[in-house]
């Protein structure tokens, strides 16, 4: 054999023995293995207590570099590195360095069977399935009197057995302190008991500063993630336009929950709303149900105005508040057929309506009343019991003092004093008159009126002293005391006319 201490090693090995199918080597072919060295060991050469070479021995013994990830490495039996960054783990075995990258990958392929518990190691795993065996499964048992222990493990059994024989390997390490122990939880505890001052428990917190310890190792652990500052961040696009493109950092998640509620609201992305904010998320879900079933409601409401159907001449169902969209609660009542949109409506117009309650009372001295619903205590209150201004009591006493009575008025049973209010609204510009029964031709259709119902509006002279403010309120005049049905667009058309008029 010769050794080159250049970029190349030549070897020549005597072999006649076939290997599988290949063919056999002759004894005279020379092998040759070529390994290039790394630049900083190019140089290497085997020293004097490397290289024996006697007179009469037949071997060269050579401790030679070995190739490590690439880069020969001199006297080392773990030649599998890590290649992760920051880490410098080493092992023997291309399987033991797989099952190391893991801890880095997180990968957990060792799955248990029967509680998908999984792990890095297969050894782990067997180790964990032992605890779902049976304590009689255990192969090694003690033999000491009265002590019926097993154990999975020959360690475990010797530990047990040093036990037995008053062994103490746990020290405590005080200065001045000679106790010993058999167990280190008991360690624990006399350091805490002792040289640790009152209240303070096994597992002290080593962090800079902080004073906390706990019970547990795994609480300790899980406070130690508190000391980092960058342990949650905010990827808001907001935050991220206002650190420069970095992220904000928050030591807890109480911490980051706190900054998205404050700093970013949700946010109603539709145009209708101008960026409407909610404090929660479940408000805004809410919300954009209620654009969802209006754009619904739209669209078969312009189908079903569109349609082409026999009943071309009936005027179009009126649009109930809230929408015909999601009413899923119906009434279970016979005869009543209503339907809500919530639980909570249903329940509450079932107590309302068919059992009678009145839940809702007024607390004012002598009155009494009760309603069903508080936005009806509500009115009556700031109608009947709101205290007076001083203007209003000054027309009151001035207008009431030639009638000590109240509660007998000539002009209300005549109608006197609802005709002088009508036509100071009407003069004011406040209302509008009905214009029964000279209807414009815009309004009276002959479809929608019967034939004696027309007769008798054109040829009646007297006219309607009903007022109104809302085209709303005209149309249920007309239908409730002139038998007058009209189109919903064409009398919100003559009202809003009439209004730029005056």
């Amino acid at each position: 054999m010769v050794f080159s201490a250049g970029l190349q090693t030549v070897t020549t090995l005597q072999s006649a023995t076939a290997l599988g199918k290949r063919k056999a080597i002759s004894e005279d072919t020379p092998l040759v293995l070529r390994l290039t060295s790394s630049p900083e060991l190019s140089s290497y050469a085997p020293t004097d207590s490397e290289c024996d070479a006697g007179p009469s021995s037949s071997k060269i013994q050579l401790k030679m570099p070995i190739l490590v990830n690439g880069v020969l490495m001199p006297h080392t039996k773990k030649r599998y590195l890590c290649t992760h960054a920051g880490c410098d783990k080493a092992y023997t075995k291309p399987s033991r360095l797989a099952e190391h990258k893991r801890s880095h990958t997180g990968q957990r392929p060792f799955v248990c069977e029967s509680c998908s518990k999984s792990y890095l190691r297969e050894t782990h795993l067997h180790a964990h399935a032992r605890t779902h065996l049976p304590e009689s499964a255990r192969p090694f048992v003690c033999d000491k009197l009265d002590c019926t222990k097993r154990f999975w493990t020959s360690q475990h059994l010797r530990n047990h057995m040093d036990w037995h024989n008053g062994a103490k390997p746990f020290t405590c390490v005080e200065e001045g302190c000679n106790e010993a122990f058999a167990k280190h939880h008991q360690l624990r505890a006399h350091i805490c008991s002792t040289h640790a001052p009152p209240g303070t428990k096994p597992y002290p917190c080593k962090h800079e500063g902080c004073t906390k310890s706990f019970a547990t190792n795994q609480h300790l652990r899980a406070h130690v993630k508190i000391h980092d500052d960058k342990r949650y961040t905010c990827i808001h696009h907001t935050c991220l336009a206002q650190s420069g493109g970095g992220p904000t950092y928050f030591a807890t998640w109480t911490a980051l929950q706190h900054h998205m509620r404050t700093a970013h609201l949700p946010t109603c992305p539709h145009p209708s709303c101008n960026e409407r904010t909610f404090s929660t998320q479940k408000g805004l879900r809410a919300h954009q149900k209620l654009h969802e079933e209006q754009e619904l409601e739209q669209d078969i409401y312009a189908v079903a105005k569109g349609s082409d159907n026999e009943a071309e001449d009936e005027p179009l169902r009126k649009k109930r508040r809230g929408g015909e969209i999601g009413r899923d609660w119906k009434c279970a009542v016979d005869g009543c057929g209503k339907d809500f949109k919530s639980k909570k409506a249903l329940t509450t117009h079932n107590n309302v309506t068919h059992l009678g309650r009145r839940d809702f009372v007024c607390t004012h001295d002598k009155c009494g009343r009760s309603y069903g619903y508080k936005h009806l205590l509500q009115r009556h209150i700031a109608r009947a019991h709101a205290p007076p201004t001083s203007s209003s009591s000054h027309s009151e006493d001035s207008e009431d003092s030639d009638s000590p009575d109240d509660t007998f008025n000539i002009d209300l049973i005549t109608g006197y004093s609802y005709a002088k209010h009508a036509r100071a609204a009407v003069a004011s510009g406040k209302m509008l008159r009905c214009p029964y029964p000279h209807l414009p031709d815009d309004l009276l259709t002959v479809s929608a009126v019967s034939p004696q119902v027309l007769e008798k509006t054109v040829g009646t002279s007297a006219n309607c002293g009903y007022v109104f403010s809302r085209a709303y309120d005209l149309r249920r005049h007309l239908r409730a005391t002139h038998a007058i049905e009209t189109q919903k667009d064409d009398v919100d058309e003559w009202v809003k006319d009439q209004k730029g008029r005056s």
